[in-house]
């Protein structure tokens, strides 16, 4: 899911998330001549779960990588650090990266996990009984943003064009969403996290089903700046190499898992551990994830956020990640 929800989420949980807060290895891993300082930002809540187990459990010191975690509140400002130079690595969900590629500075040598999906939630009227229902309505989205594509995805898929059967009302953030929604501007909305706490229970709107229904999958991607992939493509295997195997112990012991971030971020481990679970994380360039990245890619085109359109190709590294962790799923090509 999207990193400025999560972090409402994880706000909701009384997580909070401190700013550029950094830490080390395991005792022995700094200071070691043969090791490579290497900087990884992560965000104040769970998507640099992998970097903190592999932190935590010692992966990197074994890679000779002498770690630098950066926390960061969201996985956005993970990436802005990278091409700020403050960090080598960062942490993201798709679409904003999607949109960051275009500085043409940026490269991602992994997907890191594909979440459950199920965290925007479609509202209706009460008289709602079938889609068809919603021809001639009025629809709120947050133009150019993952609820946007949803919102579409949905409708086109239900035989409903977004651009002619209904009237999408573009709005900034999800608290205009709301505000329309109780002002009875618009007739439905998909929303998520405070959003649905800020509805209540307004007796304009029931909730009817959430993204599961869309047929779309949402990315983590694990991120780097071009040249430091060119320059520096042993640090990546290793880092590769090392977050494969903390994948690994997530799916084997997620206790560990959310206990260690638990300690980073200051959390309680039991609220983060169902969070952790839902990210399904795993080193990956899978089929069905790739195809759902171009998706997002074309409507992002389509919509004018990213202008020119560029080549995803010219973004992601299958070769590394095939070397790295030659048991993971790595598309032969992106189409």
């Amino acid at each position: 899911m999207f990193l400025s929800n999560l972090k409402r989420l994880g706000l909701a949980l009384g997580l909070g998330a401190a700013m550029l807060t950094s830490s080390v290895g395991l005792p022995g891993s700094v200071g070691r001549a043969a090791d490579t300082v290497v900087r990884y930002a992560v965000d104040g809540f769970v998507l640099g779960t992998l970097i903190r187990v592999a932190d935590a459990k010692g992966y990197f010191t074994e890679e000779g990588i002498d770690a630098r975690l950066l926390t960061f509140s969201y996985g956005v400002d993970t990436v802005d650090a990278v091409l700020a130079g403050q960090a080598d690595f960062g942490v993201i969900i798709d679409m904003p990266l999607l949109a960051r590629f275009s500085s043409g500075k940026l490269a991602t040598p992994a997907f890191i996990g594909i979440p459950n999906p199920g965290w925007h939630k479609l509202y209706v009227s009460p008289d709602y009984t079938s889609i068809a229902d919603l021809k001639g309505k009025k629809i709120a989205v947050a133009s150019g943003t993952a609820q946007e594509f949803v919102t579409r995805i949905h409708l086109r898929d239900n035989g409903i064009d977004p651009d002619k059967d209904v009237e999408l009302v573009g709005l900034a953030s999800l608290f205009e969403i709301i505000g329309a929604m109780k002002s009875g501007r618009v007739d439905a909305a998909w929303i998520w996290g405070q959003g649905i706490t800020e509805l209540g229970d307004d007796p304009k709107f029931r909730f009817e089903a959430d993204d599961s229904i869309v047929n779309q999958k949402t990315i983590a991607l694990l991120v780097v700046e071009k040249d430091y992939l060119d320059n520096n493509r042993d640090i990546v295997l290793a880092t590769l190499r090392a977050l494969d195997k903390a994948a690994k112990d997530v799916a084997n012991d997620l206790d560990e898992a959310a206990a260690i971030v638990a300690k980073g971020i200051a959390g309680d481990a039991e609220k983060i551990k169902p969070v952790i679970q839902g990210q399904n994380y795993a080193l990956s360039f899978e089929a069905a994830g790739m195809a759902s990245l171009k998706s997002k890619l074309d409507f992002l085109v389509a919509s004018g956020v990213i202008d020119p359109a560029y080549d995803l190709n010219d973004y992601v590294d299958l070769e590394i990640l095939r070397e790295a962790a030659p048991s993971v799923e790595v598309v032969d090509e992106i189409k």
